[in-house]
């Protein structure tokens, strides 16, 4: 599945990504994780067998999407807007379903989505992802005062400036969510630009700013049991559900929910099992 690089005016912001050439049929729009872009799902389009309209949509401040304004924050809940304002640019009618496919923080928006409005989703996909990170009761003032300490400073981090693409590529292939040469470069490639002295990320710097509130664990459970379309989970066996244990508790959360496991790290679908990954997914939709 060839694809290729648009981007649509939408209710709230300028979104772009990838797609492919159908236009017929129940979208799918698959999500990727935080401080990465569409490019992430490259390799697993290549496996995927769909007649339906793909989309690997950037959310704000990610890839070539439109960056929040300086009067804003990056809330984990405005994706949520978001992604509803897409599904509404690219179905045909307010009542098309779409199909949701998710990896880590764009899993974490999927299920948000799909809990808040299962009218619009009828199958949601999650790659090594199950929740926000929480907060109990006696930890929120302490959040709130650190964010809004580091946030009302009013300035952005510094973007870092490389001299090399390669030196770019070595770096992400050692950031968040370690990934192989091939991964790193189809990542670079999407979300770098040239600036003075090299290049730099196109990402928003006020994406590295900390939460102001998170959900408590309680909150998940009730937001999960509002999720009415199937689910279908899906881990590396090298990723985040082998780090965090208690993630694996929130399954049962999920009314309808269908657990795999396949080889790989937090980024299986790019440089783990990709073609099982693939397989799983064309069954499960």
């Amino acid at each position: 599945m060839a694809l290729s690089s648009f981007i649509t005016s939408t209710a709230r912001l300028k979104m772009a990504g990838l797609k492919n050439s159908k236009s017929t049929g129940n979208p799918v729009i698959a999500i990727h994780g935080w401080l990465d872009n569409a490019a992430s799902f490259i390799p697993l389009s290549e496996q995927l067998d769909t007649s339906r309209p793909f989309y690997a949509l950037e959310m704000p401040g990610h890839g070539l999407s439109e960056h929040r304004a300086n009067s804003t924050t990056y809330h984990l809940v405005e994706n949520v807007l978001d992604v509803l304002a897409f599904i509404a640019e690219v179905v045909e009618t307010p009542d098309v379903k779409v199909t949701l496919i998710g990896h880590s923080l764009g899993g974490i928006v999927c299920s948000l989505v799909a809990a808040a409005a299962p009218e619009k989703i009828d199958k949601l996909i999650l790659l090594d992802s199950l929740g926000p990170m929480t907060d109990p009761a006696e930890a929120v003032l302490d959040q709130l005062r650190k964010a809004i300490g580091k946030i009302s400073q009013f300035k952005a981090s510094k973007k870092t400036v490389y001299p090399t693409l390669e030196m770019a590529i070595a770096v992400r292939m050692q950031g968040i969510g370690k990934v192989n040469a091939k991964a790193a470069s189809l990542l670079v490639e999407r979300g770098i630009e040239s600036v003075e002295g090299g290049f730099s990320w196109t990402s928003d710097p006020h994406l590295l700013d900390p939460s102001i509130l998170r959900f408590s664990e309680p909150q998940i459970k009730s937001i999960f049991g509002g999720i009415e379309c199937s689910v279908c989970l899906i881990c590396g066996d090298q990723g985040y559900f082998k780090q965090y244990k208690n993630l694996e508790n929130r399954i049962a959360y999920i009314k309808t929910v269908q657990s795999h496991h396949v080889n790989g790290g937090h980024h299986f679908h790019m440089d783990g099992d990709v073609k099982k990954t693939a397989e799983l997914i064309d069954g499960f939709i």
